[in-house]
């Protein structure tokens, strides 16, 4: 699968789901084409350049519209993570590659089957 290009995103929700996670729903510039299984992976950028990035699986269903979900967990030691939850907001800018990895193809019936 070719590699995708870096795009903005911008979080248009954030919704806690337990003490140390919570759901951000990202605006993409265009629909997701993405299959279950598949992730996206968030890179943040410091004004230095450093940057970091990590990979999230998508947490809603494909539906075909611009928007994803990632529900991701707050690690102690977590550059990305800790930054997600201490100082994102909605209506900040990221960036964002995906949707990579997951499943091959899909069945013939449309359906996506993983193996194990």
């Amino acid at each position: 699968m070719p590699e995708t290009a870096w795009q903005a995103a911008i979080i248009v929700d954030i919704r806690p789901e337990t003490a140390t996670a919570k759901s951000f729903r990202l605006r993409l510039g265009e629909p997701s084409a993405h299959r279950p299984g598949q992730h996206y992976v968030i890179r943040l950028t410091a004004p230095d350049g450093y940057t970091a990035s990590r990979s999230y699986s998508i947490a809603s269903a494909p539906d075909g519209s611009a928007d994803i979900e990632l529900t991701i967990e707050r690690l102690p030691d977590g550059e990305v993570s800790s930054f997600l939850h201490d100082e994102a907001s909605v209506g900040d800018e990221l960036e964002e590659r995906g949707p990579v990895g997951g499943p091959d193809k899909p069945a013939a019936d449309g359906t996506a089957h993983l193996e194990f």
